[in-house]
């Protein structure tokens, strides 16, 4: 009796938590509201990316203006980095939507089917349903950790560079402004001003754009390792470290067939008779 009493206590526990899981907790930590910083934090990245691609597609076009073909492979490289900066751009609001979407997913799916294992397990193979359980556990709370986490730490790695990026893109503009002068300077008829002066503003022009060329790369590297890098590797670390606490594998997880033994064939010819002189 007093078992029976016990397993309907903790069934009847696991019930409330589970509901309690799926409304009170799945609202309160899928609200937007609650994320109010880390949200601030990745408009702030939005902007610095469309900052980005903007100067980028500018840049290669006013290089596009310089007479000759010198700033023509520098103006293509610009304008393949807008196709960088847009999937960084998809990544980052990719982050924010998962904000709210992982703990609505972890509190109204995750957790009832924890509770759910763990009250079959009270009745049948326990051992098995509760190690199901609890990786499922592990599991949850790394999807709920792995955002914030990324989030926070892409930022000091962001904060670190960030007087570099705006000199990337006060730079870029500033090179825009000159390539346009060329440029309406040639749409004017004022051609012969500019051959006269193309030796010494072509260089120093086509220097310039190598020189911010270099710094998108970076920059680049940058918003890439923020952006797109630091979620996986936060993930895998949360992995690694329950790892090491526990001893689970999620690999684990995955339903493994069983090993079958290949059939048996019947021995022909030569090989039937060497079998045939085999000792028993």
């Amino acid at each position: 009796m007093n078992n029976a009493l016990s397993k309907f206590v903790i069934c009847l526990s696991l019930v409330l938590f589970a509901v309690v899981s799926f409304f009170p907790l799945a609202n309160r930590y899928s609200s937007p509201e609650r994320y109010a910083a880390y949200n601030e934090s990745i408009d702030e990245k939005t902007e610095t990316v469309l900052k980005l691609m903007g100067a980028s597609t500018v840049t290669s076009a006013g290089l596009s203006a310089i007479p000759g073909d010198t700033a023509t492979p520098i103006a293509e490289k610009l304008a393949d980095f807008s196709e960088y900066f847009l999937l960084i751009l998809c990544v980052l609001y990719a982050e924010k939507y998962l904000l709210s979407i992982i703990p609505l997913g972890v509190f109204r799916g995750l957790i009832p089917l924890v509770c759910g294992l763990f009250m079959v397990g009270r009745f049948w193979n326990p051992k098995l349903l509760d190690r199901q359980a609890w990786k499922l556990t592990l599991v949850s709370i790394a999807l709920l950790a792995v955002i914030p986490l990324s989030i926070r730490t892409s930022d000091l790695i962001y904060a670190t560079y960030r007087q570099s990026i705006d000199s990337t893109i006060a730079s870029a503009e500033e090179l825009s402004e000159e390539t346009s002068e060329l440029s309406e300077a040639e749409d004017a008829g004022m051609l012969r001003s500019i051959l006269n002066r193309l030796s010494e503003t072509k260089d120093g022009l086509t220097e310039k754009a190598s020189t911010i060329l270099n710094r998108f790369v970076e920059t680049l590297a940058v918003m890439i390792v923020t952006s797109c890098l630091i979620p996986i590797l936060v993930l895998l670390f949360f992995l690694w470290i329950f790892k090491q606490l526990t001893g689970m594998d999620l690999r684990e997880l995955a339903p493994q067939g069983k090993t079958r033994r290949p059939p048996y064939r019947q021995p022909h010819g030569e090989d039937r008779r060497e079998t045939e002189r085999d000792p028993v």
